[in-house]
């Protein structure tokens, strides 16, 4: 298998304070990995630099054998489905479903001007797959949690990626919109090549062919390996500093149960 993602050292710095420090991580071709971790740890902050929407202060970074450079990042960009609301509820609002989807096409947040006509029959396509079809035209900021991230994963599809990053993609989302979503990635996950990095702190969201796993805590790489060995109780214990309960049925879904103290009366 081949290297696709590569970080030696990587580190991003705002102020004073690492938002990411020291990660060194390997992709190939093909994987299926969950990054996990507790909010602000990082995992947002360490995919958008891999997607190419994020520069790095220190180290280095790898995607398909090169470093990012102006003549290859919006090619790179393409070839990479980046799925993120916690980054592009930041820079979307009225711009329509339909444009979000093609934005895709030029790797970038605006509508090309280089659009052709199989662009939006694919786009439109997306969109009725997603269940989006009566939607096309509406605004993005006018959507639910749950449509936005249709959108957003139609947006990743348009151009046929090679890696797909899904930064948690069920958060906010009702028990159907989420199970739906599931079910997508695992229709990818086993009917196509891609590489898959799904970031998440749910540990039902974990599906059984995501067999590797990245912990992040603090802006840093805690450990990476097997899921089926990572996921234990004695590591996820330490892991997130509290006695914890790992269960992983049959089927290799897993679940966690953490322990919390209790001081619910100083809530009184």
């Amino acid at each position: 298998m081949s290297v696709i993602i590569k970080t030696e050292h990587l580190c991003c710095q705002s102020g004073r304070r690492f938002l990411i420090h020291d990660i060194n991580w390997q992709v190939e071709k093909g994987d299926h990995w969950i990054v996990f971790g507790m909010n602000g740890c990082g995992k947002t902050t360490l995919l958008s630099t891999i997607a190419g929407f994020r520069g790095y202060t220190a180290g280095n970074l790898e995607v398909f054998g090169e470093a990012y450079s102006a003549e290859n990042i919006f090619s790179h960009r393409k070839r990479i489905g980046w799925v993120s609301s916690s980054f592009f509820d930041k820079y979307l609002s009225w711009e329509s479903a339909l444009d979000v989807v093609l934005s895709g096409v030029s790797g970038t947040l605006r509508l090309s001007k280089d659009i052709a006509d199989a662009d939006v029959k694919r786009a439109k396509m997306l969109l009725e797959k997603l269940r989006l079809k009566e939607k096309v035209s509406q605004p993005f900021a006018l959507m639910s949690k749950g449509e936005r991230q249709c959108v957003l994963i139609a947006r990743a599809l348009i151009s046929h990626p090679e890696i797909l990053i899904l930064d948690e993609p069920g958060t906010g989302l009702d028990i159907y919109a989420r199970e739906y979503i599931l079910q997508a990635v695992a229709h990818l996950a086993t009917t196509t090549e891609l590489t898959i990095i799904y970031v998440t702190h749910y540990a039902e969201e974990i599906l059984p062919m995501f067999d590797k796993t990245m912990l992040m805590r603090d802006g840093f790489m805690y450990r990476q390996g097997k899921t089926e060995e990572l996921f234990c109780t004695e590591t996820m214990s330490d892991f997130l500093e509290r006695p914890t309960q790992v269960y992983i049925d049959a089927s290799g879904c897993v679940s966690m149960k953490v322990t919390v103290q209790d001081q619910f009366n100083d809530l009184l």
